[in-house]
Formats: C-alpha cells, sequence, structure tokens
C-alpha cells in the first residue's frame, strides 16, 4: 500500500483544500494506528516460537506496506515492546519447547548413538516438529486475515468520511479520492470501494 500523498488532489475552494489535507492526515494516523494494533497482536501470538526480529517484518511484508509506512510502524511497534514487553497467550500451542519435549522420552545426555538404536523417537521429534510447524502457519494465516479485515474497516470508515466532506461530489467519485490519496489499490481498493458504497446503501436506501 502506496503512502498518503503530501498534497491532496485538487478541489475548489481553500476551505475544502484545507478540510480534506486534516481529514487525509487523520486518515493516514487511523491506518497506522489499526496496523500498530494489529502487529502487536500477531508478533504476541508468535513470540512464544519466533522472535520480533521474523515476526514483524513478516507481518509488514504480507500487509503489503510501503516503505514509509512500514517504517513508521515498525518504530512504533518497536517503542511500544521496548515500554511493555509481550506476553504470549499460554494457550496457543500444547507443551514447551522441541527441546523440553525430547527431554520427556528420555534422558538429555542420550547420544546420537541411543537415537539410532529408538529411531520411534526421531519418528516422534519429526512428527512434533511437523505439526508445531503446521499450527504455526495455521495461526499466522489466521491472523493475518484478521489484521486485514480491520485494515479494511478503518478504510471504509475513512472513505465516508471523505463523501461526507466532499459533498455534493457523487460518492464514488468521493471514495475514488480518498482511495487515491492513501495510495489502495487493487483488491484492497476494490473491497474497499464495493463495501462503503453498500454502508452508503444502507443509510439512504435502509434495510
Amino acid at each position: 500500500m502506496a503512502s498518503a500523498r503530501r498534497t491532496p488532489p485538487r478541489v475548489k475552494g481553500e476551505s475544502t483544500r484545507r478540510k480534506l489535507e486534516v481529514t487525509s492526515a487523520l486518515a493516514w494516523q487511523a491506518l497506522v494506528d489499526t496496523h500498530i494494533d494489529r502487529a502487536m497482536q500477531f508478533i504476541a501470538l508468535l513470540s512464544a516460537h519466533e522472535p520480533i526480529e521474523e515476526s514483524l517484518p513478516r507481518y509488514l511484508r504480507e500487509m503489503d506496506l510501503d516503505a514509509t509506512m512500514a517504517a513508521t510502524i515498525r518504530t512504533r511497534v518497536l517503542t511500544t515492546v521496548e515500554e511493555e514487553p509481550l506476553l504470549p497467550p499460554d494457550d496457543l500451542f500444547d507443551g514447551g519447547s522441541d527441546r523440553d519435549r525430547d527431554m520427556l522420552d528420555g534422558d538429555e545426555a542420550d547420544d546420537a548413538w541411543s537415537l539410532l538404536r529408538q529411531p520411534q523417537r526421531v519418528v516422534r521429534g519429526v512428527l512434533r516438529r511437523q505439526k508445531r510447524n503446521e499450527e504455526i502457519e495455521r495461526i499466522t494465516q489466521l491472523a493475518l486475515a484478521r489484521a486485514e479485515e480491520y485494515v479494511i474497516r478503518t478504510h471504509i470508515e475513512n472513505a465516508i468520511g471523505f463523501v461526507a466532506l466532499l459533498e455534493p461530489l457523487p460518492f464514488e467519485r468521493a471514495i475514488e479520492i480518498y482511495l487515491d490519496t492513501v495510495g489502495v489499490a487493487g483488491a484492497r481498493a476494490q473491497a474497499v470501494f464495493q463495501r462503503t458504497m453498500a454502508r452508503l446503501a444502507d443509510v439512504h436506501l435502509g434495510p
């Protein structure tokens, strides 16, 4: 997602232009706040099994953030984590680390020869790691899907603000100006446009 423009689209009237600048800044901040909240949730979910040095860049990459917004979110998240250490959910995964679970099967001092004589231990360890990786991937995909939904909701609220500000412009034009201002494109832009129009239909046409 591209960063917000420093200068908003051309509109008539100095007063409207100033309002548009303020509304654009507020919309940008709302998006940043949403991403920070979702990024914190994401890294908290994975904190017991993946360091923030890996989970945070993954969030920024998967959410398709441009360099400007990504840098802002990264700085704010790292600052927040420094002040308030993460507390991972207790029930995200059952059991401790791979090493801890392996130790339940025998003495920590077992050597390679002992493992060769007990191939079932090796198989169990492989299956546990595979299950753990699959579970992490499942949690990751769910967390990203939820984050995308929150981001789209924020876009919709922002777009409605633009519709109100730019009245009497047609709704679709005001929404397009918003999408252009914050640089939303592709499937995300289509979703925001459609769902914003649906929200406006609920208001103006009734249920």
